[in-house]
């Protein structure tokens, strides 16, 4: 049994592949109404809902982004994280009608996540979401679906349906589809669009049971956002800052004590993108913020401006 689980594990990556063009369309789609303004809203039924609350939960306390921008609805509200209600996900009124709770506009994106592909719910939430003029995605993992024919999604990437496994302790593989699929897709979405509009150093892509690490960018993968709110995120705030400051030529910044940074991190109000900008140059943390602002945020052209100006420094 151990086995048979494992091999079906191994097929996710696989799959998700197959799409990765779609995906990339999607993500496109959702920066651009982002960076109008929009919400990235995710709605979904049992396990499916389950998975997108987990997902859009850890974009605050990782990436600090707005909890108001980056919304998950699960059918039956929070308490189905722990107990199911089933009669909920039979009521496309009821998906109507959550979406409505969220005053939708023009800008927003629904993602629609339905393993199966037909649970009214997530159908009810999309009609509404049309309707409101949403760019619409539906989440499925099955080739012919509802969500598909009904024409309310402006993109369906489907990955391909496999072999699934029957026994009842591995849910997730049998009567609900293939959640890990779902969970595979929801990260590398949600992650790269915050990539896009420069909040991550990296994107990062959870599997069932294992944490891959995609490169975007030719420096180490970090999360230059992180809120350095307890002992674990401060630890990792004064990793980012040695690792991202440190590879500026002529940065002290190994020569930091832990208490030293976490004095950065505090003059600079808790900033770790901006923190890493004043150790890796030196400058004041008023020439800092102006440097960033005038590189839209992106501490990559930043670091090159201070890069730069080291150069010009020590040759001109």
């Amino acid at each position: 049994m151990c086995r048979l689980i494992n091999a079906e594990d191994a097929l996710v990556a696989s799959a998700v592949a197959e799409i990765t063009p779609a995906i990339s369309a999607v993500i496109d789609c959702i920066v651009e109404r982002m960076q109008e303004g929009g919400r990235l809203l995710y709605m979904g039924a049992g396990t499916s809902g389950r998975l997108g609350v987990l997902d859009l939960s850890d974009i605050p306390q990782s990436y600090n982004g707005d909890p108001m921008r980056y919304i998950a609805l699960a059918a039956g509200g929070d308490v189905t994280l722990r107990t199911a209600r089933p009669p909920v996900e039979d009521s496309r009124a009821a998906g109507s009608a959550d979406l409505g709770s969220l005053l939708p506009v023009a800008q927003d994106t629904l993602i629609g996540i339905s393993a199966s592909g037909r649970t009214p719910y997530v159908l009810g939430a999309l009609h509404s979401a049309r309707a409101h003029g949403l760019l619409t995605v539906g989440l499925v993992h099955t080739r012919s679906s509802a969500v598909l024919h009904e024409g309310q999604c402006d993109y369906v990437p489907r990955v391909r349906r496999w072999t699934r496994s029957h026994l009842r302790q591995y849910a997730s593989k049998s009567g609900h589809g293939n959640e890990n699929d779902t969970e595979h897709d929801l990260n590398r979405r949600s992650n790269q669009a915050r990539q896009h509009i420069r909040k991550l150093r990296a994107h990062v892509v959870y599997s069932h049971q294992t944490r891959t690490l995609t490169h975007l960018l030719v420096m180490v993968v970090q999360m230059v956002d992180v809120h350095p709110s307890n002992v674990k995120f401060a630890s990792r705030a004064r990793s980012i800052i040695r690792d991202l400051a440190g590879s500026v030529a002529g940065s002290r910044a190994e020569a930091y004590s832990d208490e030293e940074l976490d004095g950065v991190i505090a003059r600079c109000g808790g900033s770790v993108k901006l923190a890493v900008v004043v150790v890796a140059s030196g400058w004041g943390v008023a020439l800092c913020v102006d440097a960033l602002e005038r590189r839209g945020g992106s501490l990559r052209e930043v670091l090159e401006d201070v890069r730069y100006e080291t150069i010009v420094r020590v040759f001109v």
